[in-house]
């Protein structure tokens, strides 16, 4: 049967929890990627070696309780599992357990036995009850034993024997306890033979309660009323073991309380004290032993040798007064525990994943913010920088159209997702770039090709470099035209100024007669020779300044 169905679904909320912080690490949490790689294979990797030590741990018990789960089987096969699981069920270590239970290996009853509204549970080696409690617990759909009773026979041990039991006996159900991570009702039934008892005439006698006993006033109580003369018993002869029981039980109960209880609750040892929640002796027990310690103390008290009975016939009978008292049990079903854990869970991821799909979200605002207003901050001039400013506000452009068209990735989602805000403030941001405006086009005219030296005359043979100037304009209307006049350095400078500037004018002329543009269109200039282009020192560098230059200028319109 599988763990969900039977039990606390232990390594199903570790695979969920697992893979669910996997997706968060590495699809939402504003994370480097080689960190979020790091923390989902720890993640992966501590959730498998839990998965693995789990199921490791659960084979392991099964295998080493597959004996006592059978015979729980057999004994209660005829039990309905919703009552079976409702019923007290008590483990039972200590001394005599044989003696209680089948001696026949065959026998459903050697491990368990359900009498009195309970199931009684053997467990042969005391250092077995936590893994046996565990498996109980599963076997019951999360219930832990109603109770752990501890057998003491003290016929059976000597003082250090008996001092090893019971240490043995706290450690184990401390132990249980912290394994199930429940209370559980701890008991001790005492089997000493006092009397040559008919057998069936067996009698308990002690005191039990719902609520622990965590002090030795109610045994001292219990001990002062035990104490008190039997108004029943006679003084005839048939009284005499009636008395002598009394009275044997008398010391017994001294001796329990001295030797046992005060061990089980003593606070100085390591392990907890004994949850004690009933005590109970019975005139029943193996054949008396004269060095045994309860025997051994009755001497001390009496000086007289006690008497030694033989053993009682088996089986010895079971502690059932302890059922009346026994404490209710808190259960809540697993799955309802595991559903209620995998809801904190979820809820927690789903906070931690809210808070880094917050976090992605301002990181992608404050982004966009800064690279807007880095465009705004950048001169105009800086056009280079603007470029690249109006390609970064592009591609965050683009990359929230494509959320708005395929949708938002899970990092941005979950409800927390504000860039389709931005989108508008980029439209506004790239549609406000202009250009900037291109430089006039020049068109420089070598000088001798149009004009012969010293002259303002075009030749005849200029008409052609003209032609081709008044192309270029054409194919660029609606600029203005500067013509520019240049002369070398030689000669009279205001000579070649008067020169520069006919020459500019003679040009003009040729072309508002050639192409018929009004003359507001052109703007003529000279300089002379005073901004050559290269150095006048040679027949060929004068030659290169003496130049009309024909710049072409975009209208600007003022608002």
């Amino acid at each position: 049967m599988s763990d969900f169905r039977l039990g606390y679904p232990e390594r199903t909320l570790v695979a969920l929890g697992a893979f669910l912080t996997i997706v968060i690490v590495t699809c939402i949490l504003p994370l480097r990627s080689s960190v979020s790689m790091a923390l989902a294979l720890t993640v992966f990797g501590s959730a498998l070696i839990l998965i693995f030590l789990r199921t490791q741990r659960q084979r392991r018990a099964q295998h080493q309780s597959n004996s006592v789960l059978a015979a729980l089987g057999a004994s209660t096969v005829n039990i309905p599992a919703a009552l079976r699981n409702h019923m007290p069920l008590i483990m039972m270590i200590g001394d005599s357990l044989e003696s209680i239970f089948s001696t026949d290996p065959n026998s459903s009853e050697h491990i368990a036995r359900v009498k009195g509204g309970a199931i009684w549970l053997r467990v042969n080696r005391t250092v077995d009850l936590p893994k046996l409690c565990s498996a109980v617990y599963t076997w019951r759909d999360s219930r832990a034993p109603n109770g752990v009773i501890l057998t003491i026979t003290p016929d059976l041990h000597t003082q250090e024997s008996l001092d090893n039991t019971l240490h043995l006996a706290r450690q184990v159900l401390s132990d249980s306890s912290r394994l199930l991570g429940k209370h559980l009702s701890a008991y001790l039934a005492v089997y000493q033979k006092l009397t040559r008892t008919d057998e069936g005439a067996y009698q308990w006698v002690g005191l039990s309660s719902a609520n622990q006993i965590d002090n030795l006033d109610s045994i001292s109580t219990f001990l002062s009323v035990a104490e008190a003369p039997d108004q029943n018993i006679k003084s005839d002869v048939d009284a005499r073991p009636s008395a002598w029981r009394a009275a044997g039980m008398t010391s017994l109960v001294r001796w329990t309380q001295k030797n046992i209880i005060s061990s089980l609750l003593d606070r100085r040892q390591t392990s907890m004290p004994w949850p004690l929640h009933g005590i109970a002796w019975i005139d029943c027990g193996p054949a008396t032993k004269a060095d045994s310690p309860w025997n051994l103390h009755l001497q001390s008290q009496t000086c007289l040798s006690p008497a030694l009975f033989t053993a009682t016939t088996q089986p010895w009978p079971l502690p059932e007064p302890f059922l009346e008292t026994l404490p209710q049990q808190q259960w809540v079903s697993p799955r309802i525990r595991a559903l209620t854990h995998a809801i904190v869970i979820l809820a927690c991821l789903g906070v931690l994943a809210t808070w880094g799909a917050v976090k992605n979200n301002d990181a992608l605002m404050t982004s966009v913010s800064e690279d807007i207003n880095r465009f705004y901050a950048t001169p105009v001039d800086q056009d280079s920088a603007r470029r690249d400013a109006l390609a970064a506000l592009t591609k965050e452009r683009d990359r929230l159209d494509r959320y708005q068209r395929i949708g938002t990735p899970i990092r941005l989602d979950l409800g927390m997702y504000r860039g389709d805000a931005l989108v508008p403030e980029l439209n506004r941001a790239i549609a406000s770039y202009q250009p900037p405006a291109q430089p006039p086009a020049v068109i420089t005219l070598d000088g001798l090709s149009l004009f012969e030296s010293s002259s303002a005359e075009l030749k005849s043979g200029s008409t052609r470099a003209l032609i081709s100037v008044l192309d270029v304009i054409k194919a660029h209307p609606g600029k203005r035209i500067l013509i520019a006049g240049h002369t070398d350095s030689s000669g009279d400078a205001e000579k070649n100024q008067r020169l520069s500037e006919e020459r500019a004018g003679a040009v003009r002329h040729w072309l508002m007669e050639t192409s018929g543009l009004p003359v507001s269109t052109f703007a003529i200039q000279g300089y002379g020779g005073g901004r050559p282009i290269t150095d006048n020192t040679t027949a060929e560098g004068r030659a290169r300044n003496r130049r009309v230059e024909i710049t072409l200028i975009p209208e600007t319109t003022g608002t």
